[in-house]
């Protein structure tokens, strides 16, 4: 099955292929349950979600924390209650994307929605923090199972602990969310995790230590880590919307690679090898990837 979003590439990540998962990948602490949609009136149009699920619209869909009646509810801090809105022109079947004056921002192929916005297939719309592909299909999408490897995510121990640790989310604190409105909740802060590198004196790569949790990787993964790290730690006077990117040529001319020309395809596959060991070792996707941005680690390394 191709790719719903780019329709080029097979699908790896739900109804999405991995480049298209890499673009929207979902932020630290963010679970599928999160993100719930309630729709009476289903149109040929759905957002997918950072897990390749599709999230079917109406011809007027409202977007945000706290939704009364239908609508796509995201159950998390930087959305606002009334967030943004999607609607269809009835008579030429175009879409528009509006921002209700949220907090943290709408944006759609990474320019910030200040007016209406026409989105057409393919465009990426990201809510805050939380990003999606708009899609239009003749067809309603079928449904998509996650794959648990695809869901990690981190406790950060440096955000005060409560006395006795921290629990799960339940579906009774998401309701309790919404039944205090007046509580206008939008914190986008980056958490902070303790990390350690250690590389054997022989080579041949080593070990990173998050939070206790150990990952082994190759010389050139351990080497991607260190660069993330090192530019998340000079960068501290940025704001962190935009601190700590690598571009992907720099990273093609600072790694040790193990091929003569390597180029753009060959670090998402080394990216993508490391998100995955980071997934299965428990630790939780730490690398983000920004449409012109490049990469950049998803939280603040505390040194140890």
């Amino acid at each position: 099955m191709m790719c719903a979003a780019c329709r080029a590439r097979a699908t790896e990540v739900g109804l999405l292929c991995e480049d298209c998962s890499d673009e929207i990948a979902a932020p630290i602490g963010l679970t599928p349950e999160q993100i719930v949609a309630t729709i009476a009136q289903p149109v040929t149009a759905a957002l997918i979600d950072p897990w390749g699920r599709p999230h079917a619209l109406e011809s007027r869909t409202m977007i945000g924390r706290s939704i009364e009646g239908s609508g796509l509810a995201i159950h998390e801090p930087s959305i606002s209650r009334h967030h943004a809105h999607l609607s269809q022109d009835g008579a030429r079947g175009a879409w528009t994307l509006r921002d209700l004056g949220s907090a943290n921002g709408t944006f759609a192929n990474e320019q910030p929605v200040r007016h209406p916005t026409p989105i057409r297939h393919g465009d990426r719309v990201v809510v805050a923090q939380i990003g999606f592909y708009f899609v239009v299909t003749p067809d309603p999408l079928p449904d998509v199972v996650i794959d648990p490897l695809n869901v990690g995510t981190i406790k950060p121990a440096s955000r005060q602990t409560p006395p006795g640790g921290y629990r799960e989310i339940t579906a009774s604190d998401l309701d309790a969310l919404a039944e205090f409105p007046e509580v206008e909740r939008t914190d986008v802060g980056v958490v902070m995790l303790e990390m350690r590198m250690a590389e054997p004196t022989g080579g041949g790569g080593g070990l990173l230590e998050v939070e206790g949790r150990q990952v082994q990787l190759t010389a050139t993964q351990l080497e991607l880590v260190a660069l993330l790290v090192k530019r998340m730690v000079d960068e501290s006077h940025q704001p962190s919307e935009v601190r700590g990117f690598v571009r992907s040529s720099e990273l093609i001319g600072r790694l040790s690679w193990d091929t003569r020309e390597p180029g753009e395809s060959h670090v998402k596959q080394l990216v993508r090898r490391v998100r995955r060991a980071l997934i299965k070792a428990g630790v939780g996707d730490l690398i983000e990837s920004r449409h012109r941005f490049g990469y950049r680690l998803r939280v603040l390394p505390k040194l140890s």
